[in-house]
């Protein structure tokens, strides 16, 4: 047991050894994670609306707005509303401030087009859109309503070109297909093979905006430069290893060889933290790193937390996996009202917060709970492990 202890306890180590020199130097994984505004540079821009505007307006602008950025490839663009009549539209790798005044500020072209790519009818001619569910299928639907000459011109339309297909196009990007079933001469139509509701429901407000339902202004404009982003990364990332290396040796000075359980558990976490942020997709912005350090602090706390737990077992006269289960069980609730209350503090940030504020409550929120996973999970794994060893059952290699 003691032998197998040690050789599973090596493996894992250079696994993740492996995993970080495969990461570093063959494959790296900075190309994989997506920068934000600070780190790869572009342009901040500000809209107010003029007037009064609605909630109903300003969300119909936000997906508009968004609509157009992705369209033009932008990495990851953050549009989001700020206040009753605002938005802040962040646009990472866009380098020229017309081109981003002319990006989000063009006029929508609504158009529907027949199966050679002729122009049918435009979004003049449309009256409204909207989502719904088919009452015998129950499957999603997009409800189209003309206007008078929208319903003439489409009732030409499905008689000329019954059993075959109508393309949706805005700012010339197709966003719907569908094949014509019948001639349609009231002026209504649907569409039907929607994925989902939502999505039903996102195309239906495209479509309902073809154009910016308000008049906007722009009132900043500014441009990030790359460079800045660049330094402070670099000073980010010297600032991180020089955190990282402290913490593993602190934890080697005090708790020996579950201070050497306590760092492997702590490179997991790290790959961890990096595998969630590129498949979910998330923006690393410089908040965000200052979130992944924290949290990484916040897991090392956790292995404190337990270790001395632990120790109180030792001392108490228990035996070595006795006081194991009973350090972690001793530990978890303290270690849970931690995580908890942090978790619920970046998620109000969220909710609240725009941009950056955003990228380091997403990237607190991951670091959290990957650092619970660890210093509960891989840590106790760890120790199981190599239970019968020398390392652990000496108490002054074990825990100092």
């Amino acid at each position: 047991m003691r032998g197998r202890g040690i050789v599973g306890l090596i493996l894992i180590v250079v696994a993740v050894i492996a995993v970080y020199g495969y990461f570093t130097a063959v494959n790296p994984v900075t190309k994989y994670i997506k920068e934000g505004l600070d780190l790869k540079g572009g342009v901040h821009v500000v809209l107010q609306a003029k007037g009064h505007a609605t909630a109903a307006d300003m969300k119909k602008a936000e997906t508009v707005i968004s609509f157009r950025a992705n369209k033009f490839g932008i990495s990851e663009p953050s549009i989001q509303l700020s206040g009753s009549n605002q938005i802040i539209a962040d646009l990472a790798g866009v380098k020229n401030q017309q081109q981003a005044i002319k990006l989000i500020g063009q006029t929508a072209q609504l158009e529907f087009k027949g199966p050679k790519g002729n122009i049918i009818l435009t979004g003049k001619d449309l009256s409204s859109a909207s989502a719904a569910l088919d009452p015998t299928s129950n499957q999603p639907l997009i409800l189209l309503q003309f206007n008078a000459e929208g319903a003439k011109l489409f009732a030409a339309a499905t008689k000329q070109y019954l059993g075959q297909n109508i393309s949706i196009y805005l700012d010339n990007t197709n966003i719907q297909t569908a094949q014509v079933q019948q001639v349609i001469p009231n002026g209504k139509a649907q569409i039907s093979g929607i994925s989902s509701l939502k999505t039903a429901q996102t195309t239906a407000d495209l479509l309902n905006s073809g154009a910016l339902p308000i008049p906007m202004r722009i009132i900043d404009v500014s441009t990030v430069s790359p460079l800045l982003g660049q330094d402070q990364v670099a000073r980010s990332a010297v600032a991180g290893l020089v955190a990282m290396l402290l913490i593993i040796l602190i934890m080697l000075g005090i708790y020996r060889y579950a201070g050497l359980i306590a760092d492997i558990a702590l490179a997991i976490y790290l790959v961890i933290v990096v595998g969630a942020l590129i498949a979910f997709g998330a923006v690393l912005t410089l908040p965000g790193v200052a979130g992944i350090i924290l949290s990484a602090a916040i897991a090392v706390d956790a292995n404190v937390i337990i270790f001395a737990r632990i120790r109180d077992e030792l001392r108490a006269g228990r035996t070595i996996g006795a006081a194991i289960d009973h350090g972690f069980k001793n530990a978890l609730r303290a270690i849970m009202d931690s995580n908890v209350s942090t978790v619920i503090a970046a998620a109000v940030l969220y909710y609240f917060g725009s941009g950056e504020v955003r990228g380091f409550a997403v990237t607190l929120i991951i670091g959290v709970l990957a650092s619970f996973v660890t210093a509960v999970g891989v840590t106790r794994y760890l120790l199981r492990l190599s239970e019968g060893t020398v390392l652990v059952r000496n108490p002054k290699l074990f825990l100092g």
